[in-house]
Formats: structure tokens, sequence, C-alpha cells
């Protein structure tokens, strides 16, 4: 008789580890039930948000930056202009110069210091170790260590825009008005200038401090502090300039 072959056992295959496991995703993104079907498209995670972010704030810096540059070249190609005396048959500077307050050297220090502490608080807001119990819901370490330092940045920026208001008002004591002549006009409108895209910043910061209060996304706060800090410290570059160039010209 021909030998019959007993079936054998049934094959049990292994489970499917290709994200169809436990069924619990982590909270930073890897693993679980359907680890790809949950996976943002392509372009909208938060690498690529921060990276867009990052590259409209370089477009609106070198607007800025080429804007400052304009309003300092005009500076100092009228503070050179010469007019013909007939008087002295020679040709002679009209420009005026200001005396500029030394308050600014303590308002500079303010801005400094801003610019530090809000950089401390950016940190923080990228230290993943410190975000995980906040990503698992346990705790909002952000509110510990982070809004602290945005509230500190927000006190000296304001000490800064306060010192900048003082020191007008010590020019308008001397007699020095926006109608005055051309150095107070350049003057007047170079800082007034810096102090609005300061204020910018400021109205940004505190919306980050009221979303960590009432509990909003943790990824659109750590953009919006990434991109108001390099914000700031651009400004705080943006203001070297300009005070260098009134000590310069004054």
């Amino acid at each position: 008789m021909p030998a019959v072959k007993a079936p054998g056992p049934p094959k049990i295959s292994a489970p499917d580890s290709g994200g169809r496991g436990t069924g619990h995703k982590l909270p930073t993104g890897g693993g679980g039930e359907g680890e790809f079907s949950n996976r943002p498209p392509e372009g909208r995670g938060p690498r690529e948000r921060l990276s867009r972010a990052r590259f409209g704030l370089a477009v609106l810096l070198t607007t800025s930056f080429g804007l400052f540059a304009t309003i300092s070249l005009g500076y100092m190609w009228r503070r050179a202009q010469l007019v013909f005396d007939r008087a002295s048959q020679s040709y002679v500077s009209v420009w005026h110069p200001i005396a500029v307050p030394n308050l600014l050297w303590w308002n500079t220090l303010l801005l400094v210091l801003s610019s530090v502490t809000l950089e401390l608080a950016r940190r923080t807001y990228f230290r993943e170790e410190l975000l995980m119990d906040e990503w698992l819901g346990l705790s909002r370490p952000t509110l510990r260590r982070a809004v602290p330092w945005e509230m500190a940045s927000f006190v000296l920026a304001s000490g800064f825009v306060a010192g900048q208001l003082f020191a007008w008002g010590q020019l308008r004591a001397q007699g020095i008005y926006l109608g005055s002549g051309a150095s107070s006009q350049f003057y007047y409108f170079l800082t007034g200038l810096h102090g609005i895209h300061l204020l910018g910043g400021m109205l940004v910061l505190i919306w980050t401090v009221i979303a960590a209060l009432i509990g909003s996304s943790l990824e659109s706060r750590r953009i919006a502090v990434d991109i108001t800090t390099w914000y700031w410290h651009a400004i705080t570059v943006v203001w070297f300039g300009v005070f260098a160039l009134l000590k310069l010209c004054a």
C-alpha cells in the first residue's frame, strides 16, 4: 500500500508587530495601534512646522534688517551733507548733533538680560527629559521652568521700553523735539521703530504665557517660544547697531 503522510501540527503565525501591537501609542509618536495611519501627513510634523516657521521668520527679519539698514544709510548721508555758505565762501555742515542720553546704556543692559532669560525659556521647551511628564499628561513642567523665564523677559523688556520713553522725556526737557532738526528726527524715528518691533515680540510672548496657563498645545507653544526668542535676539542685535550709530554720530 502507498504510504499516507500524517498531517503535521497546525502552523501558528507570529503576531504582527508592524504597527498592530498592543494598541497603546507612546506619547512621543512611536509604536502602538495604527502607528502609520496616525502619523501626520508628510510635511506636517513638528519638525516641518518648526522649519516653516523659522523660514518665515528669516524672511521677516530680512525685511526688517533691510529697513533699518536703509534708514541708517539715510542717517549717515544726511549727516555728511554740506551746503554752500556765501559768507565764508565754503561748504559747511548744517547737521546739529544731539547728545544721546546716558540712560540708553542701562536700557541696553535690560534688553540684553531679557534676551538671555528668554533663551533660557526656549531651551527648557526643547529639553525632552523635562517635558515627558507633560507629554504623558502627568504634570506641566513648563509652568514651573519656562514661564517664569518668559515673565522675567517681559518685565525686563517693559523696563527697556519705559527707559526709552524716559530718554525721550529727557530730550524734550532740553528742548529737543521731533521737529527740531534732522538729527532729532532720525533719533526719534530709529528708537521708535525699534520699540514698535520689540512691542510686537512682547505681545507674542504674553500669548505664549497665557497659552501655557490655559493648557494649550505644547507643540504650538514650543514653536511660538522658539520663533519669539530668535526674533528677540535679532531685535537685540538691531539695537546694538542703532545705539552704536547714534553714539558715533552724536
